[in-house]
């Protein structure tokens, strides 16, 4: 082999090693920028979450209580007594809550409802499948919805995992139609003036970086509403995006003063 050919066979191999180095440095980046994006989206949901927990703490109410309210179109028509009661069970298994009691049925009218409640020390817990008759461009048709509604006694950390949970088993049923609604309450002693309130409620939207869009003040009511771009979810009332719900009231019997702080507002519909 002459000296020419020699060296055309190692500029081959150089250039064959530098490719090959080349695609797996891309192959590289690309891995990387991928897992970097992952935790950037990882971050973000969990931060939202945290962030309004944080608020909430900075309060320092007394007596701190947290609940989850997830209302979930199902986009079947038809669904049988065993789908319902599986629903039910899936969402159960997903949070850990042992079934050890019938799933109850109650019917009214146009309505019915497969349901499952337990109380415990610590939590209480309601799964519903309800099923409703609706009119819809002149025919009937059967729409049906999921209902979960978590309440922790103690603490407010714990309910951000299981919103996750929650709403992963729904997409997991094929369920991405919902309304999910937080719940923080706390307790300060005696009632509180004005002053107090207001301060208290303002402190926890700037704390979410929002802006007040509506106040009421009924003396033993005091209610704020507001809206933050921490949140992806938000209501549209009166021409304003709301997603902040503030209510401070005060319990004569007891001698205590209650503030609750909802997201986006408190559902009263189910």
């Amino acid at each position: 082999m002459n000296k020419a050919n020699l060296a055309y066979i190692l500029d081959s191999m150089k250039q064959t090693f530098s490719l090959k180095k080349t695609k797996v440095t891309l192959y590289m980046v690309a891995v990387l920028w991928l897992a970097v994006a992952t935790q950037m989206l990882v971050n973000k949901v969990f931060r939202e979450d945290f962030q309004i927990t944080e608020a909430f703490e900075k309060a320092n109410a007394k007596e701190m209580q947290s609940s989850i309210e997830v209302v979930a179109e199902y986009n079947k028509e038809f669904l049988s007594e065993t789908d319902k009661k599986g629903i039910i069970q899936s969402l159960a298994d997903a949070i850990g809550l042992n079934i050890d009691e019938e799933i109850y049925l109650w019917q009214e009218g146009i309505r019915s409802e497969y349901y499952f409640f337990k109380k415990a020390k610590q939590a209480t817990t309601e799964i519903k499948v309800v099923s409703l008759e609706q009119e819809e461009e002149a025919s009937i048709q059967m729409k049906h919805y999921i209902i979960v509604r978590l309440n922790i006694y103690k603490g407010i950390r714990g309910i951000d995992r299981y919103k996750s949970i929650i709403e992963d088993t729904l997409a997991k049923l094929g369920v991405d139609n919902k309304q999910v609604t937080m719940k923080f309450e706390g307790n300060y002693e005696g009632n509180l003036s004005p002053a107090e309130k207001n301060q208290i409620a303002t402190l926890l939207v700037e704390d979410l970086q929002g802006k007040i869009a509506l106040e009421y003040d009924e003396g033993d009511l005091y209610t704020i509403y507001a809206y933050t771009g921490l949140l992806n979810e938000y209501i549209v009332s009166m021409g304003s995006k709301l997603n902040i719900q503030i209510a401070i009231t005060y319990n004569e019997l007891t001698d205590k003063t209650r503030v609750t702080l909802a997201t986006p507002i408190l559902n009263q519909n189910w």
